[in-house]
């Protein structure tokens, strides 16, 4: 059986009034375990990781690195990750 690479990809979640863009990175290209996710933050580069241990339910690890603001969208960027 062949398998899937698991690809970085990008997405745009919307969050109240505007929309923010996300460039997610597996770590790992053979297993959706574990992304370094990188995006925009007051107008500087702000990386977070978010990681399962059963591939499902990504959450993000370095919760105090990502603007609370942010951690709404925890669910969405899951859903992203698991449907890439």
């Amino acid at each position: 059986m062949e398998s899937k690479e698991i690809k970085r990809f990008s997405i745009s979640i919307p969050l109240g009034e505007e929309s923010i863009l996300f460039d997610l990175h597996p770590v790992n290209v053979r297993e959706k375990q574990l992304y370094q996710v990188y995006t925009i933050f007051q107008g500087k580069e702000l990386r977070f990781h978010m990681q399962t241990g059963n591939g499902e339910n990504f959450k993000i690890t370095d919760r105090g690195r990502c603007p609370s603001s942010y951690l709404v969208l925890e669910n969405a960027l899951s859903e992203a990750i698991i449907n890439s």
